[in-house]
């Protein structure tokens, strides 16, 4: 019997499904999804649109390539046997959706029909084009008292000065989470749709990237509230 990707098919899909622009990420369980390899291929994969498991599947071979060499791998035997290791069979990757659907990342599209026979396959998609971590651009940055303290201290080295007052320090970091909420609060809870619709196309790293810019443009605009820091920077 022929499979159902060899044969006549159509695509039905579900009226209710509505994929949303942006997802904010704050439950541990959900953050522990986002950094498993597990899950990666199934997501990176149904971010190219809706598919059914023998699909993604079919596309973990190249996610997991890609993964292999962020990790530093060249050598192609290196590679495949990294792939080869962390393929897994549609039956675990139906069962790694089943979790990912539990948890709102994956939802059902529709269905597949074959034309002629008596056989349809669930197709599966994101619950929405991207994921990301609420806060998480401000909490990397560093504000408890150990980090304050460095931070003066290598400025001290690094401009050739006396160590800048840590209370300057302390505003100019509480202005710099500042910043970067303002630009993910505007385009993730303000303009997600103008946003995902201007970047879609880009890696998340790319995307990641762009919001640390815009964070920073954001933080140079409001110089002037921590004028006090940078006037300390200067040589006497």
């Amino acid at each position: 019997m022929k499979a159902l990707d060899e044969i006549e098919t159509q695509d039905v899909p579900d009226s209710k499904y509505k994929q949303k622009p942006i997802i904010l990420i704050k439950e541990e369980s959900k953050l522990e999804i986002m950094s498993n390899p597990i899950y990666y291929p199934i997501l990176a994969s149904l971010r190219e649109g809706p598919k059914t498991v023998w699909e993604i599947n079919q596309d973990a071979d190249r996610f997991i390539r890609k993964e292999a060499k962020k990790m530093g791998l060249r050598n192609e035997k290196d590679i495949k046997d990294y792939v080869a290791k962390r393929k897994r069979s549609d039956k675990s990757l139906y069962r790694y959706i089943q979790h990912l659907i539990k948890l709102d990342f994956v939802t059902v599209w529709g269905k597949r029909v074959a034309m002629e026979k008596p056989m349809t396959a669930k197709i599966f998609a994101r619950t929405a084009k991207f994921f990301f971590v609420e806060d998480f651009y401000s909490k990397m940055i560093c504000d408890d008292p150990n980090c304050i303290e460095s931070m003066s201290k290598i400025l001290s080295l690094l401009y050739d000065i006396p160590k800048p007052d840590e209370k300057h320090i302390e505003k100019f970091t509480d202005i710099m989470k500042k910043s970067f909420s303002s630009v993910t609060s505007k385009l993730f809870k303000e303009k997600p749709e103008e946003f995902v619709k201007t970047l879609e196309k880009l890696s998340v790293s790319e995307i990641s990237d762009i919001i640390h810019i815009l964070g920073l443009v954001e933080l140079v605009k409001n110089s002037e509230k921590y004028s006090s820091l940078l006037e300390s920077l200067e040589k006497k």
